[in-house]
């Protein structure tokens, strides 16, 4: 009787539930991977509004700024602001102002000639230390 009970018994075949079984897992890893990918998306989308919007902002802020750093540095408005006492100028003499002259070129070839390098593009005039400008174009007694 103890055969008959065996071959009635339903046998589970281990490799094909093994394969189901990793199946679902995969699915399931690859379905919260989605969820949670779309979740980030979303939170990133609205970080990145809310940084644009305080881009906008402080553009405006500065397009601001810009305009009244132009109207109070515009003549007319120094002008004014010197009628009213607030600008206090006195005229400059005549020894502290500096004249250069360019010296005219010459044909010799082996005479020192006044050279200029080209600046690179995110190169500008306004980062040359003012030690090399005084040192390269004056002369101090």
């Amino acid at each position: 009787m103890n055969r008959s009970r065996r071959r009635n018994c339903n046998t589970v075949n281990a490799a094909s539930l093994a394969r189901w079984i990793v199946m679902t897992a995969f699915l399931a890893l690859a379905g919260l991977a989605y969820v949670y990918l779309t979740l980030q998306l979303y939170h990133l989308g609205e970080r990145r509004k809310a940084v644009e919007n305080e881009l906008a902002s402080l553009r405006t802020q500065n397009d601001t700024a810009a305009a009244q750093i132009a109207a109070l540095t515009s003549r007319s408005a120094l002008q004014r602001r010197l009628k009213e006492g607030y600008l206090k100028m006195i005229p400059v003499s005549e020894s502290k102002i500096v004249r250069l002259t360019i010296l005219p070129r010459s044909n010799d070839e082996e005479a020192v000639q006044p050279v200029a390098n080209p600046l690179a593009q995110h190169e500008s005039t306004w980062y040359v230390p003012v030690s090399s400008v005084y040192s390269a174009c004056f002369r101090f007694a």
